[in-house]
């Protein structure tokens, strides 16, 4: 095209085209930049090789893919077993054995001469421990009638925990509640025990109704357990999903040094919280992840899980190798060593300070600048910025919320032994006698011997 022949009007209406056809290609160009960006982060994600996703080698020997729950634990440079000095538990004799078997020689083995007639002394002492053949003790209960003078028939009166002609006691009540909720057996399997253990047939149904009668008479406790934590100064709670009846639901838990209290519910929201604690946890610091319900709830305080933060910063590490990740990960590493040489918390600390002013400083750093992955990230952690140093200024608030992941993960050995709860009912039966179990863990009191009472109690 000869422009020269083109009047001014027809080379404006040119231009024009020009640069609108020019702003359109721009535009273009900005977004495919953006898609490549995107599809090169995939690849750096998700790198073209035989993982758990796409073949058969197990999740633990994936090595392709940057992991967001990776352990934090680093390598120890102790040798494997028991370290020098640690406490040593080893067999020991009783002074009371049950039974006694004396061997005395009735000869010489030298010159062959009787020794019977000779008093003799004990040289040495073996014991064996055993467990004997277990049976069932049958329990017969009688009620006997008297006829007054008066004509009046009076008989008498059976316990009230004996309610049928022929019923299981307290102790297999207690022994279905600890197969269930202590060493996870799926309901077949307790059957086989109790038939090739202690000579007990026992139907399925039945272990079920034993195990529904043992939670009923946990109540009590169980309600006890909860109004504990009502008012315990540090709180931790977490919660898990859990299949039932082929749904999902979700398992929760709160609890402190000396009281777990669990319960289930289908829904991970708020709502189940605000039912059960409809106050919150006013005198409570609670200690969670940075799930949104828990830190909904009303609280003195609230304490985020270092633990949880250090594995999402691990990610961004891997994935990035990102400086501003670097120094925040150095950070709360260095604000839990911290933790341990703290004498005083109402003390005035140049060393915590310096710790605050560092945490002012990197979340005031431009997010714009960071990778995609990391902004919503560093926006949680100025938005939640007060929960991250409470563990600081309290003695009893730990830095993490292990606990709580210790007190929830239970459920999961149950579903993986077991496989899912059948109803709701079955569900709930497990979170009420799991947290009678774990509160008697930590007080340190014989978990068998807590069931035995519970079961000798009278249903709520």
């Amino acid at each position: 095209m000869n422009l020269s022949l083109l009047s001014k009007k027809e080379l404006i209406t040119i231009l024009q085209a020009v640069l609108a056809r020019n702003e359109a290609l721009s535009k273009q160009v900005v977004q495919l930049v953006g898609r490549v960006e995107e599809l090169e982060l995939q690849v750096i994600e998700l790198k073209a090789k035989k993982d758990s996703t796409n073949s058969s080698i197990p999740p633990s020997q994936d090595q392709n893919s940057a992991q967001r729950n990776r352990s934090l634990r680093k390598k120890s440079t102790r040798n494997k077993g028991g370290q020098k000095g640690h406490k040593g538990y080893t067999l020991e004799m009783t002074q009371t054995p049950a039974k006694t078997i004396d061997y005395v020689p009735k000869f010489c083995r030298q010159c062959g001469e009787d020794l019977e007639r000779l008093s003799s002394i004990c040289a040495e002492r073996r014991q064996v421990v055993d467990i004997p053949p277990i049976s069932p003790i049958y329990t017969e209960h009688r009620a006997y009638s008297k006829t007054c003078q008066c004509g009046y028939v009076t008989k008498g009166n059976f316990p009230t925990n004996v309610k049928a002609p022929i019923q299981y006691g307290a102790g297999v009540e207690s022994l279905a509640a600890y197969f269930s909720a202590r060493q996870y057996l799926p309901y077949r399997r307790m059957k086989e025990c109790f038939q090739d253990l202690f000579g007990v047939s026992i139907s399925e149904g039945s272990l079920v109704s034993a195990v529904r009668r043992m939670a009923h008479k946990s109540l009590p406790i169980y309600h006890r357990i909860k109004q504990n934590i009502t008012h315990s100064p540090v709180v931790g709670a977490d919660e898990t999903g859990a299949k039932v009846n082929g749904k999902k639901a979700w398992f929760w838990t709160w609890q402190d040094a000396k009281n777990t209290f669990i319960t289930v519910s289908d829904t991970r929201g708020f709502a189940h919280i605000n039912q059960l604690f409809p106050q919150g946890l006013t005198t409570s610091i609670l200690v969670s992840d940075c799930w949104a319900a828990q830190l909904k709830t009303p609280a003195a305080g609230h304490q985020l899980c270092m633990a949880h933060l250090q594995r999402e910063l691990n990610f961004f590490i891997e994935l990035y190798d990102d400086r501003w990740a670097k120094d925040l990960k150095k950070l709360l590493l260095l604000a839990q060593q911290f933790k341990s040489e703290i004498s005083d918390y109402n003390k005035e600390s140049p060393k915590r300070s310096q710790l605050e002013c560092r945490l002012e400083k990197l979340l005031a750093y431009d997010i714009d600048k960071q990778p995609i992955k990391i902004k919503p990230f560093q926006k949680r952690i100025i938005k939640y910025k007060n929960y991250l140093f409470p563990f600081l200024y309290h003695q009893g608030v730990p830095a993490d919320n292990n606990a709580s992941e210790r007190a929830i993960r239970n459920v999961k050995v149950k579903q993986k032994i077991s496989g899912q709860f059948l109803s709701q009912n079955n569900a709930s039966d497990f979170a009420i006698i799991r947290s009678v179990i774990d509160t008697a863990i930590k007080n340190g009191v014989n978990i068998f011997n807590s069931l035995k009472l519970v079961a000798n109690l009278a249903p709520e």
